[in-house]
């Protein structure tokens, strides 16, 4: 049978294209020998041969003794594991966001609640913005976004942990109920957390693996519309992406 991976690929014409998506077949059927790669990628025989020479000098591929199938060489294998990958959620988040933005002038954020209970932000459309910052479980935006669609059983750990290193005006916003207003909040306003004046909104997400996390959407310039095109871009989020955004 005929198998084919990503055609598109297969019809760009530049060299490093072809030795990508040869490494992509080897990587997903390997070991597989050139034959089988000329079917399953719709390359030429000529073109997977170059291929496969440009990928075996890098040291990513190497040929099996006998019958000169192609596997990824453990040298492929440590590049991996020691790249730093986006989140599976992040990269289903990320077209759509950059469409947003780009349409309504916005900028914006990506966090995840991470298992140690720490809330950070990996990503951002700002370059000033110091991705990887870690966000306050308490007074965070993003959190109280996180937390709207958080059980309370999930919401009380995180807070009881959250007690015992934060400072007193933070502990007071747990004790106060404060916080909890806040959600509730959150909660009637569809899962969405706003700042003062409408300016900023947290949208919560989960993906499969149940990790949570919040997309922040802002206004670059201040305008009258903030709120209506902030809730249009966060109804856009939740419409195209409904098993993430919940």
């Amino acid at each position: 049978m005929r198998v084919k991976i990503n055609e598109d690929a297969a019809l760009k014409t530049g060299s490093g294209a072809r030795a990508f998506h040869v490494l992509e077949v080897i990587l997903k059927f390997g070991p597989v020998k050139p034959a089988q790669i000329c079917q399953m990628s719709g390359l030429g025989r000529s073109s997977v041969h170059r291929a496969i020479h440009l990928l075996v000098e890098q040291g990513w591929v190497r040929m099996q003794l006998g019958d000169r199938a192609c596997v990824a060489t453990y040298q492929f294998d440590q590049l991996a594991v020691d790249a730093n990958f986006s989140q599976p959620v992040q990269d289903q988040i990320y077209p759509l966001l950059k469409e947003l933005c780009q349409a309504h002038y916005l900028h914006a954020d990506i966090a995840f609640l991470f298992g140690a209970g720490s809330i950070r932000l990996v990503e951002s459309t700002e370059s000033k913005t110091d991705t990887n910052s870690e966000l306050s479980l308490v007074y965070s935006d993003i959190a109280t976004a996180i937390y709207s669609i958080m059980e309370p059983a999930q919401i009380t750990r995180l807070t009881a942990r959250a007690l015992q290193d934060i400072e007193v005006h933070e502990k007071e916003e747990i004790t106060s109920g404060r916080l909890a207003q806040r959600i509730v909040q959150a909660r009637q306003d569809g899962n969405k957390a706003w700042s003062a004046g409408h300016s900023i909104v947290c949208i919560p997400f989960q993906d499969e693996t149940q990790l949570f996390g919040a997309v922040r959407l802002r206004q670059k310039t201040a305008t009258k519309s903030a709120k209506q095109i902030l809730l249009y871009a966060a109804s856009e989020l939740q419409r195209s992406l409904p098993k993430v955004f919940t």
